[in-house]
């Protein structure tokens, strides 16, 4: 058993965020809980044998007698070292600190960890208080353990310490070769994906989605080229896996391909027994691996390889439109990246995430309003039903915010405005009034407006101000004295559309050396 300082406290903004993100989502008391997880398993007749037998009957005796009166840490400390030697369970240990404070009695937390170094991130198997005078503990999964239940909360620790991973909650699908290795995955019995040490894409909160993307390779030694992406999808309906598949079925240019993918369990079937207090909405935890890795398109090397970036974004969009009949809907910085392993024939921008894409084959007569903050075509913003034209011009806003805010780090369109003035237009890109914003951006897109625009480009990019005022005369032309917001549906103005603007970025690409 080892000890450690106690932590400093946090401070109370960051507990505030913390209880709003827990908020209506922690249930203690749950029904069902004990019997589903602690009876009947593999391992309850070993852990009722420690209890019950001779030698350690009275030990354990001792132990629930004990867990209501440890007043300071050294007690704490004895009690969880008593109790590891009287159920030499292998394979784990306990670790413990204060975190009393001042105006309160003795308190602390308890972990229960599995071998493979002290502090490695994972090792942790359950986490616990010890609140002296009040209950014994507050599980992580389960109501308070009362005063009058001792013995069941020294049988639940047991039971945490001789359950498997899996039946402990803990992620087996991701393996790893030894203790200070990086992990990997299996989709198929004989190809191992090795996951890199550091994530991608993460959450920046406890609850939600909780997306994450990893770059991997196929081999230990090579260099990652490829994505393993986790999340949990709303429905069975696998929306980005579909529209993969048929991507590649009908070889849709400048989109990630679809290299595997599996389902690795529901909310339904983690609640399956349980009784909680109101109905939930089921999600499916899902791998997709898909390739190629990519490189965020604000880490451009120089402005000729970000606008031949550009220009193969626009064919993407026409390809995925023209020969895959179907739209992404939320084109943003975040959501295109720079192909770093290119041919001749490969493109140099790729789409990814297509969590939102529509099959236009299969559109229904009513679609949600979806897209990404300071990136939403006006149309859009008007309810307005999505179409090809949309995307388009959301591509062009990718192109405003990389040229005003010239932000190299970040693809989020409210963190990029926190390097901007805030007399920037931009901010005013950004609310959840929709129709506010779809009425400023029609303002700032208007002749006399866009100067506005063109008058905050960065330094880095004020050479460009033509190519965007090209852009603009596409994307926004003039009729009857007003900007044109519509889509048009003739064959031959949507490749007008397309053509014009691909070929904007490729002669603007010309004018720049390598």
């Amino acid at each position: 058993m080892s000890l450690t300082p106690p932590p400093s406290m946090p401070s109370e903004t960051a507990l505030q965020s913390v209880r709003e993100n827990l908020k209506d989502n922690v249930f203690r008391g749950v029904g069902g809980f004990w019997a589903k997880y602690f009876v009947d398993k593999s391992w309850s007749a070993a852990a009722q044998s420690e209890m019950q037998g001779t030698e350690s009957a009275h030990v354990v005796g001792k132990l629930a007698a004990d867990v209501l009166d440890l007043a300071h840490l050294d007690a704490l400390t004895e009690w969880l070292a008593t109790f590891q030697a009287a159920f030499d369970a292998p394979g784990f240990h306990f670790r413990s600190q204060s975190t009393t404070t001042p105006d309160s009695p003795f308190r602390a937390s308890i972990y229960l960890e599995t071998p493979g170094g002290q502090g490695v991130a994972g090792s942790t198997r359950v986490f616990g208080e010890y609140h002296h005078g009040s209950a014994p503990a507050a599980a992580e999964d389960d109501g308070d353990f009362t005063a009058s239940s001792p013995h069941l909360f020294v049988q639940a620790l047991a039971g945490y310490a001789m359950m498997s991973d899996e039946e402990c909650g803990i992620n087996t699908f991701v393996k790893r070769l030894g203790s200070k290795s990086d992990g990997y995955v299996s989709l198929h019995l004989d190809d191992l994906l090795y996951l890199g040490p550091d994530v991608i894409a993460a959450p920046n909160y406890l609850v939600g989605l909780g997306t994450t993307c990893y770059a991997a390779s196929a081999s230990t030694i090579g260099e990652p080229n490829i994505v393993v992406k986790f999340s949990w999808r709303m429905d069975e309906t696998p929306t980005e896996l579909q529209a993969l598949k048929r991507a590649g079925e009908r070889n849709v240019w400048g989109v990630i391909r679809l290299l595997g993918y599996r389902d690795l369990g529901s909310i339904a079937g983690i609640r399956q027994g349980l009784q909680f207090p109101r109905p939930f909405i089921d999600r499916n935890l899902s791998c997709v691996v898909t390739a190629p890795l990519g490189r965020p398109i604000q880490k451009f090397a120089s402005i000729r390889e970000l606008l031949e970036v550009l220009r193969d974004l626009v064919k993407a969009l026409r390809s995925l439109h023209i020969d895959g009949r179907m739209i992404h809907r939320d084109i943003a910085i975040k959501n295109v990246v720079i192909n770093s392993q290119h041919g001749d024939d490969s493109p140099k921008g790729v789409l990814i995430d297509f969590d939102q894409a529509l099959d236009l084959d299969n559109r229904r007569d009513v679609e949600p309003l979806v897209g990404s903050d300071g990136f939403m075509a006006i149309g859009i913003l008007s309810w307005r039903p999505h179409t090809y034209r949309h995307d388009l011009e959301s591509l062009f806003y990718v192109f405003l915010w990389l040229a005003i805010g010239n932000d190299r780090e970040h693809d989020d369109a409210y963190e990029i405005l926190e390097g901007l003035p805030k007399t920037s237009r931009l901010w005013k890109w950004c609310s959840m009034d929709f129709y506010a914003v779809g009425q400023v951006k029609a303002v700032d897109m208007s002749p006399e407006g866009f100067l506005g625009i063109l008058d905050e480009f960065s330094a880095d990019f004020a050479s460009l101000q033509g190519l965007a005022q090209k852009l603009h005369g596409l994307i926004f032309p003039v009729r009857d004295g007003k900007i044109f917001t519509g889509t048009e549906t003739e064959q031959a103005a949507i490749e007008r559309l397309y053509d014009g603007t691909a070929d904007a970025f490729n002669q603007a690409a010309l004018g720049f050396q390598d």
